[in-house]
């Protein structure tokens, strides 16, 4: 199934795609306005190795939130949570997910997948329903976290963070978000800590780049598209991860689906650093260039590995109008291979090395034409959203 097939209520207006572990993220290295990239999240460990250890999970530990109990942790819950709703400028694409409130002065926590490409971000909080318009503070691609500022917020509720380390297999948990993204009463998701430290990779089925989560919190819950970016919380209503990924390839023998969520600690750590101003080689601050490019790369192998006969780059398949791109001379079918000096081998690659620069930058580029002939050139970075 792709996570395409999750769609809004009947009112939900233009056609609004959602996130969570198979995540939508527009291709914009990167591009301006770019196209459409559908993240999957592969579980490294085995299926059979997954299910025993929901299966001892949920042997150890307290017993499961009773219903009652649900109800209790959600009525807490809820005034600290946003929807998230983005939209893609020239695509026509919006996007739904959820997010944290941190502070009285709007600070939002959400994943990096959910505003990734947004030109236009709004929020709905959960408190008292207002509507405001947002913006993107900063983001760390690598670990799927961003930080987002409400415009002239009201009154806000704010989360309280527990400290996640504390987390063990087998213990009860919560996540709670805008399900389905269509808005209205949080959708409640119920169920256990399966692992701890544990890894996935996503792959982009539009570019094909992959990034590795590491350090996850693994749950058995049934954590849909949409509550990307909501909280898991303890039986004290406590925040102790942003819920980021479901397995949608594993829910044929797990009842309740597979789930994975980041540690607050580390993404307390990385608001941290974006409030302090401080980009870093993984955290984004401030405005976003952009070549103004959609691509893709060769056929990844399991494990996110290149088959030989790969050639490596980033090849071409959409450019933004008036972009950086079409005035250096890029061309649909062209394959990217280098940019500031460095190898490009992937879209991933690709995507690093515009990350690590800004607005107004000055690079070269080389790329191989379609003819097989390598060509060379300079490029400007556009400001664009964030990647």
């Amino acid at each position: 199934m792709r996570d395409s097939e999750w769609h809004d209520g009947p009112n939900a207006g233009p056609p609004r795609a959602v996130y969570t572990g198979v995540f939508l993220l527009v291709a914009l290295v990167l591009v301006l306005g770019g196209g459409v990239a559908w993240y999957r999240a592969d579980q490294l460990a085995t299926e059979f190795a997954e299910q025993r250890a929901i299966a001892t999970a949920a042997k150890s530990g307290r017993p499961p939130f009773t219903p009652t109990e649900v109800e209790m942790l959600a009525n807490k819950v809820t005034p600290v949570l946003v929807d998230v709703e983005t939209e893609i400028r020239n695509l026509g694409i919006g996007g739904a997910g959820t997010g944290i409130v941190l502070s009285q002065t709007g600070e939002v926590l959400t994943n990096n997948h959910v505003i990734n490409g947004a030109t236009t971000l709004e929020v709905v909080t959960k408190s008292n329903q207002k509507r405001y318009s947002a913006r993107v503070v900063g983001y760390d691609r690598n670990h799927d976290v961003a930080l987002l500022q409400i415009t002239d917020p009201k009154t806000l509720a704010t989360a309280v963070i527990c400290d996640s380390s504390s987390v063990q297999s087998g213990q009860p948990i919560l996540g709670i978000g805008n399900a389905g993204g269509a808005g209205g009463k949080p959708i409640r998701a119920p169920g256990k800590v399966t692992g701890v430290g544990r890894s996935i990779n996503t792959s982009d089925e539009l570019t094909e780049s992959t990034e590795r989560l590491q350090g996850l919190i693994e749950i058995a819950a049934d954590i849909r598209p949409g509550d990307s970016g909501g909280p898991l919380v303890n039986e004290a209503g406590q925040v102790i991860g942003v819920n980021t990924a479901a397995s949608i390839n594993y829910k044929t023998n797990i009842p309740n689906g597979v789930g994975y969520a980041i540690p607050i600690n580390d993404a307390m750590g990385i608001v941290q650093t974006i409030r302090a101003g401080h980009s870093t080689g993984e955290v984004h601050v401030g405005p976003t260039g952009i070549i103004g490019i959609a691509v893709s790369g060769p056929a990844m192998l399991p494990g996110g590995y290149l088959p030989r006969s790969a050639k490596p780059g980033a090849t071409v398949t959409q450019i933004a109008s008036g972009s950086p791109a079409e005035a250096t001379g890029l061309q649909r079918g062209d394959t990217i291979v280098e940019l500031d000096g460095a190898v490009v081998d992937s879209p991933t690659q690709l995507t690093a090395i515009v990350g690590r620069h800004r607005p107004g930058d000055r690079l070269t580029v080389a790329w191989v034409d379609r003819a097989g002939q390598r060509r060379s050139g300079a490029v400007t970075l556009d400001e664009g959203p964030p990647a």
